[in-house]
């Protein structure tokens, strides 16, 4: 028996011995430097400290996509926050998550079934801290494109903007607000879909843009290299795309990932070459 259980012990230190190698080989390529463009000042932030992005504002602790979760972000410290945008039946820019109302809201129905002036009579009652509202005179509802970025210009903080849903016309729309507010120097724009980043890559040849991929593959970088746009890939995910991440850090591309609740973790993205860490918890004092 004894033999037995060195035998299994000496076979577990050997398949831990091979594992740390692996990410050794595996992280040391990740290391490269990156390139720098003239918008978001990533040259400012070493390689151990990566620009810290609240996920939907500071969602662990306010409700995800409100005016309470981007202030929570800013007096907490974050270098920006993030948040999803939608398009109405009439045109207008809403930051709500979901393609639905119904777990945010007190309302039920799609997102670009309502204008305006409908969405906006809507409750947000759902999400971390909501329960706070109850004591508010007045009640935070669905918030603005504008509403969003007062946040950016008060605090002097990017916003990461996705683009989750809209019609592909509006998004010059959107260019020229940024433009306005003379964000679009400090904005990042991302998206899952490759037709909205194409065709505001067409619209803005400069502005930061990250592909939002959970797993994404060469063929995804190559894309990225051609349009100058950064890779933003989900955290958990990276020992699947560990090569492809490889071989984006070679070809001086960005890198980011979410959605990052574990200081380990983070270190970890780090070392496989983050710049930019989305985040529901981390605290810019656990940076």
């Amino acid at each position: 028996m004894k033999n037995k259980a060195k035998s299994g012990t000496k076979k577990s230190y050997i398949f831990f011995a091979v594992i740390i190698i692996s990410l050794i080989l595996i992280i040391v390529p990740c290391r490269v430097a990156s390139t720098v463009s003239d918008g978001l000042s990533f040259s400012a932030h070493s390689a151990s400290k990566p620009l810290l992005v609240a996920h939907r504002g500071f969602s662990s602790i306010k409700p995800e996509n409100t005016g309470p979760a981007f202030y929570a972000a800013a007096e907490a410290g974050f270098d920006g926050y993030e948040f999803d945008l939608h398009t109405t039946k009439d045109g207008e820019w809403v930051v709500i998550h979901d393609d639905t109302v119904d777990r945010m809201t007190d309302g039920t129905g799609n997102v670009e079934d309502f204008t305006l002036e409908e969405i906006r009579s809507l409750y947000v009652d759902g999400g971390k801290g909501n329960e706070d509202f109850e004591y508010l005179a007045e009640k935070p509802g669905v918030p603005t494109l504008g509403e969003a970025l007062s946040y950016a210009e008060e605090y002097d903080i990017f916003p990461v903007i996705e683009i989750k849903k809209c019609d592909i016309k509006y998004l010059a729309d959107l260019k020229a607000f940024l433009d306005e507010k003379g964000l679009s120097q400090k904005a990042v724009i991302i998206s899952f879909t490759k037709e909205y980043m194409e065709a505001y890559r067409a619209l803005d040849k400069n502005i930061e843009m990250f592909y939002l991929s959970h797993n994404p593959s060469k063929e995804d970088i190559d894309w990225c290299r051609e349009n100058n746009f950064g890779i933003n890939f989900n955290h958990k995910n990276y020992y699947k795309c560990a090569s492809a991440i490889a071989y984006a850090r070679e070809q001086g591309i960005k890198i980011a990932v979410w959605t990052v609740d574990n200081v380990i973790y983070k270190d970890i993205m780090v070392l496989f070459g983050a710049e930019i860490i989305t985040t529901n918890k981390i605290t810019p004092a656990e940076k």
